[in-house]
């Protein structure tokens, strides 16, 4: 009977680790991309504060974007 429970128990820590594992690999992933899109946005925003008083939306539509990919960010860099 203990027996049993402790193979259990042992089932259950490998499922455990290969999940961890996964969702590593996808923190990974989306570091990177929201990095790269971080990249694109800051250009975007460069551009953009050129004619921000013409078109203020857009300008501010991207700082709205460049706050939630720095939280992102930040959020995959922790559990990574």
């Amino acid at each position: 009977m203990i027996n049993k429970v402790i193979e259990q128990s042992r089932n259950h820590l490998g499922e455990l680790a290969v999940m961890q594992h996964r969702i590593n690999e996808s923190e990974k992933i989306i570091l990177k991309r929201a990095e790269e899109r971080l990249d694109e946005v800051n250009v975007q925003i460069e551009r953009a504060g050129k004619d921000a008083l013409n078109q203020p939306q857009i300008y501010i539509s991207l700082i709205e974007e460049r706050d939630t990919l720095h939280r992102v960010i930040a959020q995959a860099r922790a559990s990574i």
